[in-house]
């Protein structure tokens, strides 16, 4: 039997629905040299039938309790494929997604290939789509990425099996991490001099609704200042003091949030009174903030409205 390729790994729990969907989407692939594993956390509803309607899916189940970490470590570990390709149950793909990301692997040498995302957002009475870019990889990217934050989603990226087994590298179990795993995991990669790379295609759709796990914004935001803290206090080797460090890392997200929040709430009292202080407190982070925030809105509306002419045309 022929050795697969990618190993595409999907966690789920009690998403019937939305899994036959990114099921559906794996086997719309025009790339074939593919297995499908998808890791089940004792789901209640009807996810085996689910399974049945597709052939030659590798099923296992696992008590993750609430730690998604556990569910893709056993996924890596059951894969045999030479590039893992990981995709969350309420997320799915384009059709040439692997397609696309094969053709890169042998014109780059590279550990990591993420590719742009549409985002489907659910949370409000209409749906919403934009189009989120990630990246771009630079030099120092291990320091960038833990004073920038993460420039990878998990569902859009594919990774080399052979770095992670050279590197002992897996996803982190611990609790304190959830919602933020993805993150340690790619700053692992970066801290050990992976290569990434990225792709302006849209090769996916990333779905928020208000039962997703990064949903609560307070939840998420303590989970990434748990990451953050236990490279910079446990794991990074810079020459900078450390607490100086988690200090700027802790100013810049605070300046994050303060203006995410002011941007999905303008009229709330509070949320302007808060970017006001924070303003007056950090001017040049705010401004900086600002100007980075508006050259990447620029870019992502200008693929936008390239990617969605192109599809019109199609």
């Amino acid at each position: 039997m022929k050795k697969p390729f990618f190993s595409v790994i999907i966690p789920t729990y009690n998403q019937s629905s939305l899994l036959k969907k990114a099921l559906r989407s794996v086997y719309n692939q025009t790339y074939k040299n593919y297995e499908i594993i998808v890791i089940d956390n004792y789901s209640t509803d009807n996810t085996f039938q689910v399974i049945k309607l597709f052939n030659k899916v590798i099923y296992k189940k696992i008590h993750n309790r609430g730690i998604i970490s556990k569910s893709r470590n056993l996924g890596i570990k059951l894969s045999k494929g030479k590039w893992l390709a990981f995709l969350d149950s309420d997320d799915y793909w384009d059709k040439n997604k692997l397609h696309s990301v094969y053709k890169k692997i042998y014109k780059n040498d590279f550990d990591v290939a993420c590719h742009n995302e549409w985002i489907i957002n659910l949370l409000g009475k209409k749906e919403k789509r934009k189009l989120w870019s990630y990246g771009p990889f630079s030099e120092n990217f291990y320091q960038r990425m833990l004073t920038t934050g993460s420039r990878n989603s998990t569902s859009a990226s594919v990774v080399k099996k052979s770095f992670l087994k050279k590197n002992k590298i897996k996803f982190d179990e611990q609790k304190s991490f959830v919602t933020s795993e993805d993150y340690c995991f790619f700053l692992n990669i970066a801290r050990l001099n992976g290569k990434f790379f990225y792709m302006q295609q849209p090769l996916g759709y990333h779905t928020f609704y208000k039962e997703s796990a990064s949903f609560n914004k307070i939840r998420h935001l303590k989970s990434q200042m748990s990451v953050i803290k236990y490279h910079v206090y446990k794991i990074q080797k810079f020459n900078r003091n450390k607490n100086q460090l988690y200090k700027l890392i802790k100013e810049r997200i605070e300046v994050k949030n303060t203006i995410v929040n002011l941007k999905s709430n303008f009229f709330e009292v509070e949320n302007i009174n808060n970017f006001f202080k924070l303003f007056f407190l950090k001017p040049f982070l705010t401004i900086n903030f600002i100007f980075f925030s508006i050259l990447k809105l620029v870019k992502q509306s200008i693929l936008y409205y390239c990617y969605s002419l192109k599809n019109l045309l199609n």
